[in-house]
């Protein structure tokens, strides 16, 4: 419930401060000053939430992105970047920076560590085996969309047919945004988003090509 009273106190103050040109606070701004006549003034009411927009962070690192301890040296193979990050953009953070702030910090810490390879095969069966199941063979798309299942999922991207069963619990976006994609071209979406020679580091699960 809303009390009248005060509401029609606080709306008045507000008119007088505007008048002024200054409240007690020494706000010197006043918009959306209601007329002097409150009874046939026409208000419209929503509920305001607060959300949390940004984060300055507060680890602070160096301009390597590793992780400073208090007495300001590095801390070996700890590194942070984005918002959990602090110092980076001074006292306050220009609009759209934060972007900026993880594709340059990623950056730097993407081509420091290692990434991890792929298990090979250890016998000879394994590998045999392997290289049947990487043999390439073309793909029509009454075949693709046979394989569009979490547990079995074929992706066809720029023409070629991958199988991305494994990998989509990999996906740093998570495994959802492959599987909705399963069984399909999944071109658009792909492109939307990637470069496109992000897939030459997966040779070793391509079909085949896609054909009409």
């Amino acid at each position: 419930d809303i009390n009248e009273k005060q509401v029609r106190s606080t709306l008045q103050q507000y008119q007088s401060d505007a008048e002024a040109g200054v409240d007690a606070w020494g706000k010197t701004s006043f918009r959306g000053v209601p007329q002097r006549t409150l009874d046939t003034e026409v208000f419209y009411a929503g509920t305001v939430t607060p959300v949390l927009h940004y984060c300055m962070g507060g680890i602070t690192i160096d301009t390597e992105a590793n992780v400073l301890s208090q007495n300001g040296t590095a801390i070996p193979g700890l590194h942070a970047v984005g918002e959990v990050s602090g110092g980076v953009h001074g006292n306050n953070r220009l609009g759209g920076n934060s972007l900026l702030e993880c594709t340059v910090y990623g950056s730097i810490v993407g081509k420091k560590i290692p990434v991890k390879t792929r298990a090979k095969a250890s016998s000879f069966g394994e590998v045999e085996e392997k290289s049947i199941a990487r043999k390439r063979r073309d793909v029509t798309r009454i075949q693709l969309a046979e394989h569009s299942s979490k547990e079995d999922c074929w992706v066809a991207i720029e023409g070629i047919v991958y199988d991305l069963t494994d990998f989509a619990e990999e996906h740093p976006a998570g495994a959802e945004s492959i599987h909705e994609l399963g069984g399909q071209d999944g071109t658009e979406a792909f492109l939307a988003i990637h470069n496109i020679g992000i897939m030459d580091d997966f040779d070793d699960v391509v079909v085949g090509p896609l054909v009409d």
